[in-house]
């Protein structure tokens, strides 16, 4: 069986109001691209109603996806979510461009409990605390490995939840924008989007590119209540020039655990005369 999906992007929103200058066009040309990047979180947004379709509503509530972002994206380009049945699980495949045919996301899907679900270590769920005046930064060679995070709390209410499909990702999906359910259903885009804000509330950070997420749900998230991810820096490497981190979070919110994700991320680009204009 095979799905496919077709949008125009558009340029993208700030999640939470924490901007991240790749998304700008001043920051992306500092980290070597061409001009201002579609967030990942977005894409994976998108894609996410397509697995929707395909896995059943059960997916949001039990089962899991693991994505990575391969190529830039950029506003105003189509853009093509193919998901192709494969056995017991269902591959994932976003091409941007009518001619170039750029692979900007690839990964998987299926329901139940992935097979990496054990390899996760998330902290216990944790309550904000209060942000310092001044925040920290840091180098490979003084990552605070495995030392739990700040938790960032967020109140979303079913107006903000439905806007976020509607606005940001452009979608009419009855069972997210529906107003006549209440609270609303929480997007997976929303729950993905966690893991970025999280980094900013805790660290002082230049660009930064989302490379890869796996996340397994646990349960539907609803909106009208407080929503808070917890999470712990695992492991931390460089790469080609590239400094990545690795963060295992769990988000929770009144009536317990929703997802656990780990989250793959450049938290600084290689400088951009060592990068090859995209």
């Amino acid at each position: 069986m095979r799905i496919v999906d077709t949008l125009v992007t558009s340029e993208d929103p700030i999640p939470d109001g924490v901007p991240n200058p790749i998304h700008e066009t001043e920051g992306a040309d500092a980290a070597g691209y061409a001009g201002a990047l579609v967030s990942g979180i977005r894409t994976y947004g998108w894609a996410a109603d397509t697995i929707t379709k395909a896995l059943g509503e059960t997916w949001p509530e039990s089962g899991w996806v693991d994505y990575s972002l391969r190529r830039p994206l950029f506003a105003d380009e189509v853009l093509n979510i193919i998901l192709e049945e494969d056995n017991d699980h269902w591959s994932i495949s976003c091409v941007a461009g009518e001619d170039e045919k750029r692979v900007v996301l690839d990964g998987t899907a299926g329901l139940g409990n992935a097979a990496w679900l054990d390899e996760l270590e998330p902290p216990e769920p944790g309550v904000m605390q209060p942000q310092p005046e001044s925040l920290p930064t840091y180098d490979l060679d003084h990552v605070p490995l495995r030392q739990p995070l700040n938790p960032l709390t967020v109140h979303l209410s079913s107006e903000r939840s439905r806007l976020l499909v509607a606005q940001d990702l452009g979608l009419d999906t009855p069972h997210y924008i529906s107003e006549d359910v209440e609270p609303a259903f929480v997007h997976p885009y929303f729950l993905s989007g966690r893991m970025s804000p999280l980094t900013r509330h805790n660290f002082v950070y230049g660009p930064t590119i989302h490379a890869r997420s796996q996340i397994q749900h646990k349960r539907e998230a609803r909106a009208d209540q407080d929503i808070t991810v917890s999470a712990q820096i695992v492991d931390a490497y460089d790469r080609k020039g590239h400094w990545y981190q690795v963060l295992d979070g769990i988000v929770t919110d009144g009536e317990g655990d929703v997802a656990l994700i780990r989250h793959h991320t450049i938290f600084r680009p290689r400088p951009a005369q060592q990068s090859a204009k995209k």
